[in-house]
Formats: C-alpha cells, sequence, structure tokens
C-alpha cells in the first residue's frame, strides 16, 4: 500500500497515488477534478508543479483520498511546504515533515497488544464482517496487498482502502514494504457490549451468502430439536470447552485460508 509518509513532495505522492489506481479506475484525473471542483488541466498543471493545492482544495483531496487525520495534516505541510518563500520557513516545515515520518514508523510500535476501541470505533469496526475479514486475510502469504484483497472479495479497492487504514492506524494492521500483516494489537468484543449482536449478525449473513455457493469442505449445521432441561444444561456446558479446544487447535496452527465457526464451518 502507497504510504504518503514516503514523499515530501506532494505532487509526487499524487502522480503515485494516481498511478497505482489508474489501472482499476478509469478516469482517476477526471474524478479527482470533480471531487476538488477543479477542471482536469488544473490536475496535470499541479502534478507539473506548474500550479499549487489552495487549503480548501488540499483538504478536497485528502477526502478524496481517504486520509486519516494525521495524514491529512502531513499532506496539507506538504503542499504548505511547496508554496513557502523563505528558506528559513521551508526548513521549519521540514523539520516538521520529519517529525511525522517519525511518529508514522513508531505508530505500530506504541499500540498495546490488547487494543481497548471507543465506542466510535467499535460502531466502524463492526459495521462489516470485512474488518475482520481483511484482518484475518492479512496473515495469508499470498494476499498481501489491496488488489490481491480486492479481486479476492470481489470488492472495490477503494472500500479495501479505507479499511486498511483504519486497521492500520488502530495497530489491527500493520504496512511495511506494501505488504499488510495483521498488527500487534487484538481485540475482544464482551457478550454485554452493545455491538456485540451486530458483529455476530455480520457473520451470519455471510453464512447464509456462501450457502448458496458452498465447497465440499464447508459444514452447515441447523438441528432443532426436542430435549430435557437437563440435556440443554450439559450441552451448553460442553459447548465452551469445544470452542475452547477449537481455540488451542487454531492458536498455533499456519496462516493458509480463513474460515468462520457459528456453528456453520465455511471457508470465505
Amino acid at each position: 500500500m502507497l504510504s504518503i509518509y514516503e514523499f515530501t513532495d506532494y505532487c509526487k505522492y499524487l502522480y503515485s497515488w494516481i498511478e497505482s489506481h489508474e489501472s482499476k479506475s478509469y478516469g482517476i484525473k477526471s474524478q479527482i477534478a470533480n471531487s476538488l471542483r477543479v477542471s482536469s488541466s488544473f490536475i496535470s498543471q499541479v502534478l507539473k508543479g506548474k500550479k499549487i493545492f489552495t487549503s480548501d482544495q488540499t483538504s478536497d483531496l485528502a477526502d478524496f483520498l481517504s486520509l486519516t487525520e494525521m495524514e491529512s495534516e502531513y499532506l496539507h505541510l506538504m503542499v504548505e511546504l511547496s508554496r513557502a518563500g523563505s528558506h528559513r520557513y521551508k526548513e521549519k516545515l521540514q523539520r516538521r515533515i520529519k517529525k511525522y515520518q517519525a511518529q508514522a514508523r513508531k505508530i505500530g510500535n506504541r499500540v498495546p497488544r490488547n487494543k481497548e476501541l471507543n465506542d466510535e470505533q467499535r460502531a466502524i469496526y463492526y459495521s462489516s464482517w470485512l474488518y475482520t475479514g481483511i484482518r484475518n486475510l492479512s496473515a495469508l502469504p499470498e494476499i498481501k496487498n489491496i488488489n490481491a484483497l480486492s479481486k479476492y472479495l470481489n470488492t472495490d479497492p477503494e472500500v479495501i482502502n479505507k479499511i486498511i487504514r483504519f486497521l492500520i492506524q488502530n495497530g489491527l494492521c500493520i504496512e511495511e514494504g506494501g505488504n499488510i500483516s495483521p498488527g500487534p494489537a487484538s481485540i475482544h468484543i464482551d457478550k454485554d457490549s452493545p455491538f456485540v449482536n451486530k458483529h455476530h449478525q455480520n457473520w451470519r449473513i455471510k453464512s447464509i451468502q456462501k450457502m448458496d455457493n458452498k465447497k465440499d469442505n464447508d459444514l452447515f449445521f441447523t438441528g432443532p430439536m426436542s430435549l430435557s432441561y437437563e440435556a440443554y444444561d450439559e450441552i451448553l456446558k460442553l459447548l465452551p470447552s469445544y470452542i475452547q479446544n477449537i481455540i488451542q487447535i487454531v492458536g498455533p496452527s499456519k496462516s493458509e485460508m480463513v474460515a468462520c465457526l457459528n456453528i456453520d464451518w465455511f471457508e470465505y
């Protein structure tokens, strides 16, 4: 994934971003121009260094690129650097840029392993199965970038990019050399959480969708039954131990595929 912190020239960053998206999105320059309410020729002039974005246009560009708040501030710094006149002011901006670059490199190391998302972050994370799905998929050696994830999930690269940025920002994924991997942070949703039902529903819906195209190694079990209270309590006691056994099997195993247990057991 293209990292904005690898650049100090916003024109080069924008050119590289466009180049990495042109094959997947027709007329990407026109889309940027429309978003900024300028002409396509203006965008071309900016890329050639003949024009400079205003602060408002820079803000609109950050929104179009789905940048985080920190990335957006960094973009503004680069634009301001290109506009700066005095040598002293340029040096001041360059020092700030270096601080942002250093901060970006440290983010992965600063995120605690047991990550506590706030309610706003939880609402985003549990809004779609894609957040946990993409995080799990990033552990697979053959699925390490936006293009691979987009192709595997048959989902728009821009949607994938937005989710990955959220995961990286919160330490749930890391990006190194353009490759995405699971991050150091881990999260747990409590049974009393207001988001737990949404989490279950996301994966139940995915399970239902998967039933229409199930594979031989997928298992879908639905077993309405009549039984005694005693038998019900006995099964209820067995299930947590069964789930714990599954977790102990999964933990040390290699990341070769992704799956979900409801109890519907399917590869997604």
